[in-house]
């Protein structure tokens, strides 16, 4: 648990820890992060899924349709900014790094063929997400709608996008009674440089 008395080594060894529990249950706050990005609309965010963290490497990993306007945002402008937040712990993550897209290579190709065909239905819209409609649409095939198989979802593959973000700052927040607690990690020559900060 951590508290006032935690050390910084303390507070960045549980960040990562709960990030990575945040990927692997799909039931912790945290696997639903917002992801911000800068692009033509300017600041945008979005709820994604959490599909990967590497504590070694640094990494988040989520996926994306590849026409989408969060795509176009990171071709143009690669820093990515994610917000994690636990109401039951009253803990907040803010990170952020370089953004790079996987697009029909082989880390792509990887993480597709582990999606099962009901769980492709993000990425085998007939029109581009976000396009506008006199009438309601799911953007779904009628295929889809009648069963998900592998025949009626490989198109899907086109559109796939795995976003993988180099992690590079990270600040941590902790909301507590008797005073809160924050502090914020950089990433410099090769290690974590840390630091306190008033909240």
């Amino acid at each position: 648990m951590i508290d006032k008395t935690s050390s910084l080594d303390d507070i960045l060894e549980h960040v990562w820890e709960t990030l990575h529990q945040g990927y692997i249950d799909k039931k912790h706050p945290y696997h639903f992060p917002a992801l911000a990005t800068y692009g033509a609309q300017g600041v945008q965010q979005r709820t994604v899924v959490l599909r990967h963290v590497s504590v070694s490497g640094r990494t988040f990993t989520c996926y994306s349709d590849i026409r989408t306007q969060k795509v176009a945002a990171l071709h143009d402008h690669p820093e990515a900014h994610w917000l994690f937040y636990d109401a039951n712990t009253q803990e907040q993550i803010r990170a952020g790094g370089k953004a790079i897209l996987h697009h029909q290579d082989e880390a792509a190709r990887k993480a597709w063929d582990a999606i099962p065909p009901p769980g492709r239905a993000d990425y085998i819209g007939p029109v581009s997400p976000g396009t506008p409609s006199s009438v309601y649409t799911a953007n779904l095939p009628e295929s889809f709608l009648e069963t998900s198989t592998e025949n009626n979802t490989h198109q899907g593959w086109e559109n796939f996008c795995m976003i993988t973000c180099e992690i590079t700052e990270l600040d941590f927040l902790k909301l507590m009674k008797n005073g809160h607690l924050r502090t914020q990690f950089f990433w410099r020559e090769d290690q974590w440089k840390k630091q306190w900060v008033a909240p």
